[in-house]
Parts: C-alpha cells; sequence; structure tokens
C-alpha cells in the first residue's frame, strides 16, 4: 500500500517532487564539492611536504657565514633533529628565457639551486627526489602553463644553453604568493653560472617532533647567528601552499552554506504545502486506524527516497566538477593521498547534508501529526492564511542566491583592484624599484635615488629600506624584526588601528607580529641599531601579508639621502608615481635597460603587474568559483519561482477561475501574476545586495584578516553588481514566471461553480 501512495504521489506532484529533489542534490554536490576540494588539497600539501621533507625553521641571508658556528648551534640545541645549509644563485630575469619567452616581465626573484643533501628537496611529477644531470635544468611546474614550457627545450640563462628535462615541485615555493623561484641544475652548471648571479644562503633546520619553533626562532637570534634576510617556519610555508585554492574552496563553501540554507526553506514550505493539500488523507489515514509511527513513516520515506536520489546524483557531480577545479592544485602539489579515504570523507559530508534536511522534513512532520482525525476531515486547510507566503519565500531565496553571486564576485573585483595593495603591505604606487641581492645595496640605491629625483616625469616617489634588527619587547623577549625605514605617509597602508609613523621615535606593526608578540598601541619596543638601544613607540596596527605578514615600519626621511647608521640593509624598495600613467611602460623599459644589469641587484615592476604576478592564480580561482556560485544560484532562482509561482496558482485555482467566470482575461490574470512576482523578485534582488556587500565583507574580512590582511574593505564593480546580476537574476526569474504561467491555461471557468480545488 505505501509503494502504491508514493508512486501516486509522484505522478501527482511531478514538479515540486522533481524541485525536492534538485535541492537536495545541488547541496549534496556543493557540500560534496567542497570536501572533497579541501580534502585533497590538505592531502595534497601534506604529502609534498612531507616527502620533499621542508625544513621547519628556515633563516635566508646574504652576506658571509660561519658554518662551524651554525653547526655548534644546532649540536647546543635539544630541538634540532638536523640541519643544513642550502645555497640560492639569484640570477637578473632578462638572462633568462625559456624557448623564445624571456623571463624578463617576471614578478619572482628567480635563481638556481642543486639538489638539498639531507632535507628541502625538489622533487618531480610523482613525487620522486630528482637530481638534474649536466646540461639539464628542472623548471617550477608553475611556469609550465604561464610561459608555455615543455619538456626538450632549450633555456638560456646568461649565454648557457641547458635543456628542460622536466618539471619539479618545490614544497617551499610553489605558490606564486612566494616570492622566489628555484630551477634545479647540476653542480658543475651551477658551478659555471656562479658569476653571473648573486648568491644567498638557506639556513635549515628539521626540528624533532614537539618542538617549539617560537622558541628556537628566540634562541637564534640571541645566539647572534646569521639573519640578514627573512625567517619562514613550516606553519608558514603550508599556509602560502594552501592560501591560493583554499581561497577558492572557502568561497565554494559558503556558496555551499547558503545553499543548504536555500533548500532548507524551500523543502520546510513545500512539506507544508503539500500536508496543507493531502490534510484530508491525513485524515482518513488517522480514521481508519494507521499508527503515528506508520504516518510519519510513509510521508518520511518519500523523502528519504528523494534524499537518497539527491546524495546520489549530488555525489556524481561533485566528482564531475571537482576535476577541473582540482587540476591545478594537483599540478602544484601532487596527488590527494589516499582516493578512498577522501572518497569516504566526501560521502560523511553529503550524508550529514541530507540528514540535516531529512530532521528539519520529519520536524514539520511531527507538528501536522497533532491535527485531530476530525478536524483534517473537515478539509479546513488554511491554505488562504498562507497565500503570500509564496511570493515572501521567493524574495527571500533570491536575497540569499544574489549573496552567493557578489560576494565572490567582490572579493575577486578587490583583490585584483589597484587599492588592494595597500592590505599587503605594499605602498599605492605605479612602479615599484627593488634593490637586492648586491655586494653594496646603499650604492645602488643612491644611484637609482639620484636618477629618480632628477627625473621629471616623476610626480612623487618614497625610499623606504628594510633591515633585521633585533629588538626587546616589554616583557623582555628578544625577537628579530624586519623592520622598513622611510617616509611612510608617502605612500601610506590601509591600517587597522592607529596610524602610521609620522615622526622619529614611532614604530607600527603588522596586524600577525603584533598578535604574535602580544604588543599593542602605546606599547615601547627597544631596537638595536648599530649597538645602540633605541626606543620606539608603536603608533599603528596595519595590513600585511608579505614577508608572511610579520614587519614593522619605523619613519626615517630617506628622500634625500640613503643613510647608512651600520646596520646591513636586507633590501631597498622606491615606490614611484608617474605626471602621465600612460608612460609607465616606456618609462619602466628605459630605466630596466639602463640599471637592470648582470648582477641582478635591481628589479623595476609595474605595480598592478606585481600585483597579477603574485594574485593572478588566486584571483582566477576565486573568479571560477564565483562563476560556479553564479550558475548554481540561477538554476536555483529558477526552480524556486518556477515552483512556487505554481504554488500560488495551484492555491489560487478557484479565484482564478471565478476571475474567468466574470469575465477577465487570462492575459490580463497572466499579467497579475508577472507584476506581483517582479516585485517580490526586486525585493529580494535589493536585500541581496545589500546583505553581499554589508555581511558578505564581513564574512571575506574574517576570511583574509586571518591571513595578516584585516580591514578589509569591498571594492566594488557597480556595472556587475547594481547592472548586470541584477539582470540576469530578474530575466531568469521572468523566464520561470512565464513557464509557470501556462498552468493558467487549464484553469476552466466552470470550476469556481463545482468546487474542484
Amino acid at each position: 500500500m505505501f509503494k502504491r501512495l508514493l508512486i501516486n504521489d509522484f505522478k501527482k506532484n511531478k514538479l515540486v517532487t522533481l524541485a525536492t529533489c534538485i535541492f537536495m542534490a545541488v547541496s549534496a554536490a556543493l557540500i560534496g564539492l567542497t570536501v572533497l576540494l579541501f580534502g585533497s588539497l590538505l592531502n595534497s600539501i601534506d604529502n609534498l611536504m612531507s616527502t620533499a621533507k621542508t625544513p621547519d625553521f628556515l633563516q635566508m641571508h646574504s652576506g658571509e657565514i660561519n658554518e662551524e658556528e651554525l653547526k655548534a648551534f644546532a649540536l647546543s640545541r635539544d630541538e634540532t633533529d638536523t640541519m643544513q645549509i642550502a645555497k640560492f644563485l639569484n640570477i637578473e630575469n632578462s638572462l633568462i628565457s625559456i624557448g623564445d619567452r624571456s623571463l624578463s616581465d617576471s614578478t619572482q626573484d628567480n635563481g638556481l639551486c642543486i639538489q638539498s643533501e639531507y632535507f628541502d628537496y625538489l622533487v618531480g611529477m610523482d613525487n620522486e627526489i630528482i637530481e638534474a644531470k649536466e646540461g639539464e635544468v628542472y623548471v617550477p611546474v608553475c611556469y609550465k602553463s604561464e610561459y608555455d614550457v615543455t619538456i626538450g627545450q632549450t633555456m638560456d640563462i646568461g649565454g648557457e644553453k641547458l635543456k628542460v628535462a622536466g618539471f619539479l615541485r618545490d614544497s617551499q615555493m610553489n605558490s606564486m604568493m612566494a616570492s622566489s623561484k628555484r630551477f634545479l641544475v647540476s653542480n658543475v652548471d651551477y658551478e659555471k653560472l656562479k658569476d653571473i648571479g648573486s648568491e644567498e644562503y638557506l639556513i635549515e633546520f628539521l626540528m624533532k617532533d614537539g618542538s617549539n619553533a617560537d622558541a628556537f626562532s628566540t634562541a637564534y637570534v640571541n645566539a647572534g647567528l646569521p639573519s640578514n634576510g627573512p625567517t619562514i617556519t613550516g606553519p608558514l610555508i603550508k599556509m602560502m601552499n594552501a592560501l591560493s585554492d583554499g581561497m577558492m574552496i572557502i568561497v565554494i563553501l559558503l556558496g555551499s552554506v547558503i545553499v543548504l540554507l536555500i533548500a532548507l526553506t524551500c523543502i520546510r514550505y513545500i512539506v507544508m504545502t503539500g500536508m496543507e493539500k493531502d490534510r484530508r488523507e491525513v485524515g482518513m489515514l488517522k480514521a481508519i486506524g494507521v499508527s503515528k509511527k506508520d504516518r510519519i513513516r510513509l510521508y518520511l520515506s518519500k523523502y528519504i527516497f528523494l534524499s537518497a536520489t539527491g546524495a546520489a546524483v549530488g555525489f556524481i557531480l561533485s566528482l564531475i566538477i571537482s576535476r577541473p577545479l582540482s587540476k591545478q592544485m594537483t599540478e602544484l602539489y601532487g596527488p590527494g593521498g589516499n582516493s578512498v579515504l577522501m572518497m569516504i570523507e566526501t560521502i560523511l559530508g553529503i550524508a550529514l547534508t541530507e540528514a540535516i534536511i531529512l530532521l528539519s522534513v520529519r520536524r514539520i512532520l511531527k507538528k501536522y501529526e497533532k491535527i485531530s482525525a476530525v478536524d483534517a476531515l473537515r478539509g479546513t486547510t488554511g491554505e488562504k492564511k498562507r497565500k503570500g507566503g509564496n511570493y515572501a519565500v521567493i524574495s527571500i531565496i533570491v536575497a540569499w542566491a544574489i549573496f552567493i553571486i557578489i560576494v565572490p564576485r567582490n572579493i575577486a573585483n578587490t583583490i585584483s583592484s589597484e587599492k588592494f595593495v595597500t592590505y599587503m603591505g605594499v605602498g599605492n604606487s605605479q612602479i615599484r624599484m627593488d634593490v637586492r641581492q648586491t655586494k653594496d645595496i646603499n650604492a645602488k640605491t643612491l644611484e637609482l635615488l639620484n636618477s629618480v629625483k632628477e627625473d621629471s616625469d616623476v610626480n612623487e616617489y618614497a625610499l623606504m629600506q628594510t633591515k633585521n634588527l633585533r629588538a626587546v619587547l616589554p616583557d623582555e623577549t628578544r625577537v628579530n624584526l624586519l623592520v622598513e625605514f622611510g617616509k611612510q605617509d608617502v605612500f601610506p597602508l590601509t591600517y587597522i588601528d592607529g596610524n602610521e609613523p609620522l615622526r622619529n621615535g614611532e614604530i607600527s606593526l603588522s596586524k600577525l607580529n603584533a598578535d604574535e608578540l602580544g604588543i599593542g598601541i602605546g606599547d615601547a619596543i627597544t631596537l638595536d641599531i648599530n649597538g645602540k638601544d633605541e626606543t620606539y613607540n608603536v603608533c599603528g596596527i596595519y595590513s600585511d601579508i608579505t614577508n608572511g605578514g610579520k614587519t614593522a615600519k619605523v619613519y626615517e626621511d630617506l628622500q634625500s639621502n640613503v643613510t647608512d647608521d651600520g646596520e646591513p640593509v636586507v633590501w631597498s624598495v622606491i615606490y614611484i608615481t608617474l605626471n602621465d600613467s600612460s608612460l609607465i611602460e616606456p618609462w619602466i623599459s628605459k630605466y630596466k635597460e639602463t640599471f637592470q644589469g648582470e648582477e641582478g641587484a635591481v628589479k623595476i615592476v609595474d605595480v598592478k603587474q606585481y600585483m597579477d604576478g603574485t594574485y593572478g592564480q588566486t584571483i582566477s580561482r576565486i573568479k571560477l568559483a564565483s562563476t560556479v556560485s553564479l550558475l548554481a544560484a540561477l538554476l536555483i532562482i529558477f526552480i524556486v519561482v518556477l515552483l512556487f509561482i505554481r504554488l500560488a496558482i495551484w492555491q489560487e485555482r478557484n479565484d482564478n477561475s471565478l476571475k474567468k467566470a466574470l469575465g477577465i482575461k487570462t492575459f490580463d490574470i497572466k499579467t497579475s501574476y508577472i507584476k506581483k512576482a517582479a516585485i517580490y523578485v526586486a525585493i529580494g534582488i535589493v536585500a541581496g545586495i545589500i546583505l553581499g556587500n554589508i555581511l558578505g565583507q564581513q564574512i571575506a574580512g574574517m576570511m583574509l584578516g586571518s591571513l595578516g590582511a584585516s580591514g578589509f574593505k569591498f571594492i566594488v564593480d557597480p556595472f556587475t553588481v547594481y547592472a548586470v546580476i541584477p539582470s540576469l537574476v530578474l530575466v531568469t526569474a521572468m523566464l520561470a514566471v512565464l513557464n509557470s504561467l501556462r498552468e493558467i491555461n487549464s484553469i476552466k471557468a466552470y470550476e469556481c461553480c463545482v468546487g474542484r480545488e
């Protein structure tokens, strides 16, 4: 009997059944996709870092080192498992070309290395440890598509020809957000090319399980060991690896949660409408003695069947959609490891989604069990009380759909905006000139600065010099700080609290640094500058995700000249804006010809190009996720509007029949539905835009804040957000309305007289 009742119900309510199944399938697909991608990303990164034996503590250093001193320190620390010193030969980008493509436009610091001896291995495409033979070179896999590199091509490095033998994965520098890229060559070729580049050292430590990296870092600083460069830890490397694709997955997760909320809202209303319609049948079942348990099982079994179908379809869809989305992820980090385990995790995620939906359905069904058999048989359906409910649901669903469309779009637009550099710890200029990896950074910087000062095309400029200084915190803790000196008010950053240093004796800290060190505005920090202790008061906390997000800034007027306080400069940066922005490209070309010599000391880039090189992959990932969200949202809107307009027509069938009997034309009846639907869709669009721009900004701010880019605000593209997206939604909704209005043609004028429902 149950089987016949279910089959008849499906035949009678084909649209409602299909819509319910689609909602369940889409929810399952997006949650399953999120679990699958997130699990695959983390597993891939973990497998790569495990195979490559990524260092737990890394100190980059330019200058001379004492290997015996470093070895003695390693032996004195119980945390140390293994230590090694790796070399990295920086090569000027204009001296590197692969095939017919030059790397002169690269925003990365490119260089050569040999395979590591004990850990920090560079691995091949099967995550095997590779060795380059004489005359061979292995290229970072991230350049494979960017420069259209193929195995067998010739790579020219300063006139030396090498054959591309394959591609490598670098657990440290895979991400484009890492500012350097390593090419693997043989020992012989490294020595041949040594004179055309500048060498720096990677002082690396593997630590025993359970060791405290912060305590180790403090001990390293206190020992006065080489530290003329950034300090990087294992967790930071993992975060940088996960950031690009991780942001895409977070966007999909956000969309998944919203879609689940939409599905719960729609299914709840579908169930309530169905129970109102079947109230007499429920009363009949009670009257003939069918138990409460069996009645709930009868109706719940329908939704269990739909849920199982939706889960199966969603699982298949998640597998299909995940392939293009995870293609780059797999190429960069390798396979995700245990595929069976990931399938189980995906199935559990989908099962949890469907369980939430079924619990919601069961709760509604239990409410209707409180109605007595007599009341149910009277047929008091309560339809009139909910006639406006269809349209209210449409507004709610459209608002949430707009939300999941515009939030990813706004995130992508913000990250690709020129203003976003101020969330990175980079001045909002047009041109950036870096001076690093040379014997005398000050001399080269002064040469550049004098040329810039005398250039009539330059509108504004600011010199910044970064030094690695020992600092004493209020609690007497000693740490190393990367401190940038310069006029911080010329190209200011985005400050979360306080303001940039405007006078001597003031210092500002990045958000991640302030949080880790437990320092706030008003606290004092003592810097050791050339053996002298100088006290600085914290005046501001700024947003930064460069150099691991752990930096500090101090005011110093370097515009007139380059000062030398005895502390070595890690690097210098000159920010520039021109009087005419159309001259940026020829201006950069002119300075490249003059200053970019063979030693690779100077790198000159368009800041927009710098952003594209650093965040291009992340932006493309988020745009891809936003496209998925757009298609899913438009599908949901079409189904919801189609379903609920048809439900409204069904509820008002007698009213429409009466209108026809009174001589009102079918066209006029349809027009009234179009107008009413358009109003409620418009309300949903407006609410969705407001919700997306306000709540969406807060959610996005939380996401980026965890990476150090706090104080985040959307940079909205008005044409897309206020014209294109609303138009797409409105057209989709109206197509659904027009499709559903065909139901009115089947309504006869006499139905109101015979009491047909």
